[in-house]
Parts: C-alpha cells; structure tokens; sequence
C-alpha cells in the first residue's frame, strides 16, 4: 500500500492549527496573569507567539517563517518535556513528546506542498 501524499497538506494545516489550540489550552491561565517574574509566562508567551506565527507561516510562499517558528517551538518543547521528564510517563510529558515530533517534521518540510 502507497502512503497517502495527498493528504499532506492536510495534515499540515491540522497540526498548524492543533499548535494554536494547544497554545491556548495550556498556556492561556498562565500568559493572562501578566507575570514578568516568572519563567513560566515568558515560555508561554513564547509559545504562543510561535504558534501563531506558525500558523501565519503557513500562508506564506517561503518556508522561513514556518521553518523558523517550527525550530522555536521544538526547544521550548524540548524544555517543557526534560522539566516535566519523570520516571513514569505522564500525560503533560507525552504531550509536549508530541509537541516535539510535530514540530521536528515541520522543521524538516516547511511549507512543501
């Protein structure tokens, strides 16, 4: 069986789209308190800016965006994955695990079609 390369950009967009639901969903509590103390609300803010921009990158006829947001938002989860690593795995963990593997195919496609 051939693997389905027409539903690519699908799949694309869906993740682009599950990043920003993502960012909302976790990071929403946490950038409204407008904390400028705390590591946790620059790592949010971070990540939803990337989000977004990983969004607005889909739109564009050069990769640099989506590429550049895609390799932002790999080491913030890569940090949000070794912070929350135990030696059971959890739920946030396996989370940010997938953040990680969506992020890293993003980075290495960019905006192909």
């Amino acid at each position: 069986m051939k693997p389905a390369k027409g539903l690519f950009p699908f799949a694309a967009w869906l993740i682009r789209i599950t990043m920003l639901v993502f960012a909302y969903t976790i990071f929403f509590e946490i950038i409204k308190t407008f904390d400028f103390s705390s590591l946790d609300f620059y790592i949010a803010a971070a990540f939803a800016f990337f989000s977004v921009l990983l969004f607005v990158g889909g739109f564009m006829s050069k990769p640099a965006m989506t590429v550049l947001s895609a390799f932002f938002l790999f080491g913030l989860s890569v940090y949000k994955f070794a912070v929350l690593f135990s030696k059971e795995p959890n739920l946030p963990m396996l989370v940010f695990l997938m953040s990680m593997s969506a992020m890293l195919m993003m980075f290495s496609v960019g905006n192909k079609k």
